[in-house]
């Protein structure tokens, strides 16, 4: 893992989480490009997903987010003004904004997606799992095209279609079992952000109670899973609006 600051030092620190099977740089670039004089910002190249250490695979969300932690609390005193996860990088947010020694004024979880993995009691059956489902990884990054129309967006120009094997299967294969942990939106002013055409937009309405966690939920019309990573300018305004406050809990614009 290794981790790229822009940027200015007295600025509010932007911290950039991304998904899988992209990189900090197809995910980032034009919004660091963009947003550079406004903010310090810091990019996460995560394991299994880093153009200058292609032999480090990833193991899980959970080790991802202890060593981002680690990090945080070692050069920033553990204080971040934003963080922006997308897609897996909402979840990876959210076990950092766990860790004890982290503050965070504003979490953004972009295109935050929970997926319904089953709870094995045996190995063998989530190692079957976890390689049918990497198979079908592999498949996709083949096929970006039609993988792209079902997320609601063309992604494919942000895809990493290097990653390997065994990156995959260990990232599914930590997700059986997974608990999802909704509690830390309570830790900071989050906000979770969908496009319109997104499937995983219904599947977080009705799987977090709003009653026990707070969090915006701000619904962007016509978009899809990723889109505004690819309109950097709008990006930046809507991060920015985000670290003032937003004056209602549920937007569509």
């Amino acid at each position: 893992m290794k981790f790229y600051e822009f940027g200015k030092e007295n600025k509010p620190t932007l911290l950039l989480l991304h998904g899988a099977l992209t990189t900090w740089q197809l995910s980032f670039m034009p919004l660091i490009r963009a947003a550079g004089s406004e903010y310090h910002i810091i990019a996460v190249a995560e394991d299994g997903f880093n153009t200058d250490e292609p032999e480090v695979d990833a193991v899980s969300v959970i080790a991802e987010a202890k060593k981002i932690s680690g990090y945080l609390a070692k050069e920033f005193g553990g204080r971040i003004d934003i963080i922006l996860g997308e897609s897996l990088g909402g979840m990876i947010m959210t076990e950092i904004m766990l860790d004890p020694r982290i503050t965070v004024h504003t979490a953004i979880a972009d295109g935050f997606t929970i997926l319904d993995y089953p709870d094995f009691k045996h190995d063998l059956p989530k190692r079957i799992t976890a390689g049918a489902i990497t198979a079908a990884e592999l498949f996709a990054l083949r096929h970006m095209g039609s993988v792209g129309r079902l997320l609601g967006e063309d992604i494919e120009p942000m895809i990493y279609k290097n990653a390997s094997k065994k990156t995959l299967f260990a990232l599914e294969y930590s997700m059986m079992p997974y608990r999802y942990k909704f509690e830390a939106f309570n830790l900071a002013d989050s906000y979770i952000w969908h496009g319109e055409k997104e499937p995983g937009l219904r599947h977080v309405l009705q799987k977090i109670d709003r009653s026990r966690y707070r969090f915006r939920h701000t619904v962007f019309r016509g978009k899809g899973h990723g889109s505004l990573l690819r309109e950097p300018r709008r990006l930046m305004h809507e991060i920015g609006r985000a670290y003032r406050g937003y004056d209602k809990d549920y937007i569509i614009k």
